[in-house]
C-alpha cells in the first residue's frame, strides 16, 4: 500500500521538482521549461512503477505509443505545415511526448489503485 502512494505522490511532486530544478539553474535562458526536465523522469517513473506492480512492464507499450507520436507528428508538419524541421519535430515532440507520459503515468497510478 506504501508503494501506491509513492506512485501517487510521484505524480505530483515530479513538476514541482522539475520547477525547482529549471529555476534553481536558470534554464529559462535555455529556453527549457519544466516540462522539458519533467519529461523523461516521467518516463523512467512509468518504467520503474509498472515493473514494481505489473507481471510485465508497459516499457514497449510506452516505446510503441511514442513511435506513432513521432509518426504523427511527422505527417503534421510535412502534411499540414509542407516543410519538416527537425528542429521543430524535435520541440513539438518533446512537449506533446510530456503531456503522453504525464496521461499515460496518471492512467498508471489510477490502475495500480484499482487492483
Amino acid at each position: 500500500m506504501m508503494y501506491k502512494f509513492i506512485a501517487l505522490l510521484l505524480l505530483v511532486l515530479t513538476p514541482i521538482f522539475s520547477y525547482i530544478i529549471v529555476k534553481l539553474f536558470g534554464l529559462n535562458r535555455l529556453k527549457l521549461l519544466f516540462p522539458d526536465v519533467a519529461f523523461p523522469l516521467y518516463v523512467l517513473e512509468t518504467i520503474l512503477v509498472s515493473d514494481k506492480f505489473l507481471t510485465h512492464g508497459l516499457l514497449p507499450y510506452l516505446i510503441s505509443l511514442f513511435s506513432l507520436l513521432a509518426l504523427a507528428i511527422a505527417a503534421f508538419l510535412i502534411f499540414k505545415k509542407h516543410r519538416f524541421s527537425y528542429k521543430r519535430f524535435i520541440k513539438l515532440f518533446w512537449r506533446v511526448g510530456f503531456l503522453v507520459s504525464l496521461l499515460f503515468y496518471f492512467g498508471l497510478v489510477i490502475y495500480i489503485f484499482l487492483i
